[in-house]
């Protein structure tokens, strides 16, 4: 804590001080005000708008990372999986939605979070436990991506380039008539990820051990995508599809071979359509209908060497419609709806081009697919008399799900299937108190098996018909204070997490998945937000969880929870120098993650007990804007050139972006 105060204390001293009283209007000081205001912040649930972001930010796990509570952890470089943890959970256990459609895979539970380009984005939503709106009672919380919705006509370009090869541009287009307010846009990215890395095994000379640029570890992304909103009388229509194409080379990390090849390709495309007719009914306030169609292509590549290659295809594809209607009585409202989703998966694998067969013993193709029937109701009630307002959300989700072998002869051929039901629900109450909110919700939260957790390969791999759902009972309190240019937000809240799905793998190497732990969390959440005058401002963030795990398995007992951070503290610190010019300076410490059972891990360097992704990370931004350009620069991890990433290997450490846009070309 000392040192982030005296690196906070460091930049405020490299700033002017004679700037500090600069002469400005009071209509100037109005729409600051006003672009502060756009975040909305309660302790358990954050709206962030497009100005807030646009200007600097890289992608959408920056900023993620930026809310307190939310940890994103993922290998170091552009473009690899990220992994998303809300109070606590694992990333399986957060629901993903763009535009209302679910982005979490049934087969593996995951979601993409390179998929969506920031230019892209209106507005990101994060509940820390409870679902937004309607649905399924995630056990980590939700994150709700709205894509853009222009309000003017006008034309957007925007280019970027920063360390190791990275180059990004956007472009975007707005056309606003009558009825209609539509946007087109594009977005081209590449980076080469070229980093010094410590190779433990030189390809040269496998005794030597030497820093190396990483080979093999280039990506590149084009989307592109278009959204119509149209108005007519009584109806809201809202129109949107995107392609994605992204291709992740795959580096050897351990010798750094330039005969690696190996590389994921995903194409991705999506439509959806939402429709929201305004009754003049009584009772009948609205009436929403929305679908969606999702396809995904992976083709992933292992070719480590020129001798040996192997192909894998995975193709998953999604249909969605839901019916809602929303009812008000008075003081209450009653929002019943259903949902129903079908999903299809399927893989094939190929070696040195020549099909695999499936043998029972090595990965076996598969057809998977999953339907579920989802439905239940939030009722909400505002009291006439007294600040005070509840509501209850109660779900149950119906699915049926089948995997078949493929490649295999007529005799070999079976097909496994499998009913399931599961429930959640949500009960909360809200109060106000001159300047402050109090909040209380119980909830209970599920995460249902996915289709290989159930299934497997149908090889070495075996599938677990008897898995349970992951569930969770919450108990949360929590209180906002906001008076003049002090907020502050508290949250405390206990989770008792049951039947953790977790791959055991026997001495002969086959695995399935099990229930094998519970978990008990405590955690307590902390930020001030704080406007010294016109120009200053600071936030300050801690976030600390207490986790232990209950097991009859000795090894799974009486631990730690892998995977997240025990412990997470920032400050931030702003200053509007005037009109046009900004800068920001953001400090993190991050400690106590887990990586393995034992809890333990063998230190070679000299950074925190046992935990070598302890971090310090202090990232710095300036940015200079007017009506039609926008110029940003953003330094990360100015400080600290080396330090470890989730995988245990070294990260790539100092970067830098120069981001310039323009509007109304």
């Amino acid at each position: 804590m000392q040192l982030l105060i005296s690196r906070f204390i460091f930049v405020c001293c490299l700033l002017p001080s004679a700037q500090l009283a600069y002469a400005r209007n009071t209509q100037n000081e109005m729409e600051i005000i006003e672009v502060e205001q756009q975040r909305t912040t309660t302790a358990n649930y954050q709206l962030i708008q497009r100005s807030e972001f646009l200007a600097s930010a890289q992608s959408l796990s920056d900023v993620l990372s930026t809310i307190n509570g939310v940890q994103i952890t993922q290998i170091s470089g552009v473009g690899n999986p990220v992994n998303v943890s809300i109070r606590g959970s694992s990333s399986k256990q957060v629901q993903l939605y763009i535009d209302g459609q679910l982005i979490n895979d049934n087969q593996f539970g995951g979601f993409d979070l390179n998929q969506i380009p920031v230019e892209q984005i209106q507005s990101i939503e994060v509940s820390k436990s409870q679902a937004i709106g309607t649905g399924m009672t995630p056990i980590g919380g939700v994150i709700r991506v709205n894509t853009y919705n222009p309000s003017a006509s006008q034309t957007r370009l925007s280019l970027a380039a920063g360390s190791f090869g990275f180059k990004e541009a956007n472009l975007s287009h707005n056309i606003k008539l009558d009825t209609h307010a539509l946007s087109l846009g594009g977005q081209f990215l590449k980076v080469n990820n070229d980093y010094g890395y410590l190779v433990p095994q030189t390809f040269d000379n496998s005794a030597i051990s030497a820093e190396q640029p990483l080979r093999n570890n280039d990506y590149d992304k084009t989307a592109l995508y278009i959204n119509d909103q149209i108005s007519l009388n009584a109806h809201n229509i809202r129109l949107n599809a995107q392609y994605t194409k992204q291709n992740k080379a795959i580096a050897n990390y351990q010798n750094n071979s330039p005969e690696n090849l190996s590389n994921l390709e995903t194409t991705n495309w999506r439509a959806g359509y939402i429709h929201v007719w305004k009754s003049n009914s009584k009772r009948l306030s609205e009436f929403e209908f929305e679908s969606y169609l999702d396809s995904k292509k992976e083709h992933y590549i292992d070719a480590q060497s020129s001798v040996l290659q192997r192909d894998y295809f995975y193709d998953t594809d999604k249909y969605f419609v839901s019916l809602k209607p929303t009812f008000v009585f008075d003081n209450i409202t009653l929002l019943p709806y259903s949902n129903l989703a079908k999903q299809q998966f399927t893989s094939e694998q190929f070696l040195n081009d020549q099909i695999n067969i499936c043998n029972g013993f090595s990965g076996c193709d598969v057809t998977a697919q999953q339907t579920d029937l989802h439905f239940g109701t939030r009722v909400e009630w505002q009291s006439e008399d007294l600040p005070l307002q509840s509501y209850l959300l109660a779900n149950k989700q119906k699915s049926r799900s089948s995997n078949q072998k493929r490649n295999v002869s007529a005799e070999q051929i079976d097909q496994l299937k499998q009913d399931d039901s599961y429930s959640s629900y949500e009960l909360g109450a809200t109060t106000h108190l001159y300047a402050i909110e109090l909040e209380l919700a119980f909830s209970k939260g599920v995460r249902t098996p996915t289709l290989f957790e159930l299934y497997g390969d149908r090889g070495a791999f075996k599938g677990n018909a008897n898995l349970a759902p992951e569930h969770s009972n919450t108990f949360m309190l929590a209180s906002s204070y906001n008076k003049n240019a002090l907020n502050i937000t508290s949250s405390l809240y206990r989770t008792k997490q049951e039947n953790a799905i977790v791959a055991i793998f026997n001495s002969t190497g086959t695995g399935s998945y099990t229930n094998v732990s519970d978990a008990t969390l405590n955690g307590l959440e902390l930020q001030i937000d704080y406007r010294f005058n016109s120009a200053w401002s600071t936030q300050l963030q801690a976030n600390v969880i207490d986790s232990q795990t209950h097991s009859e398995f000795v090894a799974f007992d009486d631990k730690k929870l892998p995977g997240i951070y025990h412990q997470q503290y920032s400050v931030s610190l702003d200053y509007q120098l005037n009109e046009a010019w900004r800068l920001s300076l953001d400090t993190h410490i991050d400690k106590e993650l887990y990586f393995n059972r034992t809890n333990r891990f063998t230190n070679t360097q000299a950074k925190g007990n046992g935990t070598p992704s302890d971090r310090e990370i202090s990232d710095f931004s300036v940015t200079w804007q007017n009506s039609q350009h926008t110029l940003s620069l953003q330094v990360n991890n100015i400080f600290n050139n080396d330090y470890l990433d989730l995988a245990n290997r070294p990260a790539q450490g100092r970067s830098f972006q120069v981001k310039y846009s323009i509007k109304g070309l």
